[in-house]
């Protein structure tokens, strides 16, 4: 039995040792790498899977290409649908050569309706798959120039429609679809999915444009009573409130409640009254805020009668003053006030003590006092 040669070329005995004897024949330098074949079949033209940077500079590549373009228009562009076919059939990895070659088959311009339809058809699938849906809708325009009936131009038209959310005209697409092919099932599918997703965004919509309707004719009201009732008001550009609540209007009672804040300057302190009622008096206002001691007034030293209450007063040219407030005053009253300004839907009262203290006295100073 011969002795078997190993990898290296050189025949040994079982011992180990070298015989005599022909060595393993070396391959030739155009023989392909048989650990790689996959990478050595590409760099051989006639099986390369895409171009070189330097392929309009090799003849053998040119007269390949030559070759693939040999034949009548037709049979050029039939070549390239097969190719295109065979390169979809093995998968997402191919998708890309495949619409290329589609892209190539209709490049030859043949006149073969019914074979330029079918690379229509083929490209959008890829194109589908790509995410390029006003591709697939183009080219499935072509194809249903030539052929009105085409199913598939219709069903993958009403994918890519669905994917732009045109779900109208992606049902549309079905439908008819269906005329022409009424038992087909993946058509039917995507149907139903279309017309679930659209009844779903139908419902969100309508119901979000009732909120909104609600919204603008409820401000329509508010806006109404405020001017009615003679309040001015103002807005400051940009201002983003950073409390929920807003004015509110009682239709049955005819009455408006506004937020409002009280602040406390010489504590840097402030309470956010969520619904204060017009007819409700200012007195009555700072008995339910001053019921318990707040933290920062820990001797309860602010109550209805031991503070005076102000409010900051705007006339037509914008300067700022200040107007106090007595307990049994109305909400009402100082909303309609000729110098009071409802501000950003807010409106704020300034609470300090009535002792006379160096700070009082400082800040009346602020205001012209």
């Amino acid at each position: 039995m011969a002795t078997p040669i190993p990898d290296d070329g050189i025949r040994r005995s079982k011992t180990g040792i070298p015989l005599p004897g022909p060595e393993r024949p070396s391959r030739p330098d155009w023989a392909l790498d048989e650990n790689d074949l996959h990478k050595s079949m590409d760099s051989v033209p006639l099986f390369m899977s895409s171009l070189p940077e330097d392929a309009a500079d090799n003849p053998l590549i040119q007269a390949l290409q030559d070759l693939a373009y040999d034949g009548t228009p037709e049979e050029v562009a039939e070549n390239f649908k097969n190719q295109g076919n065979e390169c979809f059939k093995q998968g997402k990895k191919f998708y890309k050569d495949a619409l290329l070659f589609y892209t190539n088959g209709l490049e030859v311009f043949c006149k073969d309706d019914k074979l330029n339809e079918t690379l229509y058809v083929n490209r959008a699938a890829c194109n589908l798959h790509f995410g390029n849906y006003r591709k697939v809708l183009t080219d499935c325009a072509h194809a249903l120039k030539m052929n009105p009936k085409n199913v598939k131009a219709l069903f993958r038209s009403a994918k890519a429609l669905f994917a732009l959310e045109m779900f109208p005209e992606a049902i549309d697409c079905c439908e008819h679809a269906l005329l022409n092919d009424p038992d087909n099932q993946p058509v039917k599918d995507e149907l139903a999915r279309i017309k679930a997703e659209f009844d779903r965004r139908e419902k969100i919509r309508i119901e979000k444009e009732l909120r909104e309707q609600k919204i603008r004719e409820k401000k329509m009201l508010i806006e109404g009573a405020l001017e009615k009732r003679g309040i001015r008001t103002a807005a400051t550009p940009g201002f983003k409130p950073d409390h929920p609540h807003e004015i509110q209007l009682d239709q049955e009672l005819d009455q408006l409640t506004v937020p409002t804040f009280f602040l406390y300057p010489e504590h840097n302190e402030s309470d956010l009254i969520q619904a204060f009622n017009e007819q409700d008096t200012i007195g009555e206002q700072l008995s339910e805020i001053f019921y318990e001691s707040a933290p920062w007034d820990p001797e309860h030293k602010y109550q209805p009668e031991t503070v005076q209450t102000y409010f900051e007063t705007e006339d037509q040219g914008g300067n700022i003053g200040l107007m106090k407030v007595g307990l049994n005053v109305k909400f009402l009253t100082v909303l309609t006030h000729k110098k009071h300004v409802l501000r950003d839907g807010l409106a704020r009262f300034i609470v300090v003590p009535k002792e006379d203290t160096q700070w009082k006295k400082d800040w009346l100073a602020k205001y012209g006092k």
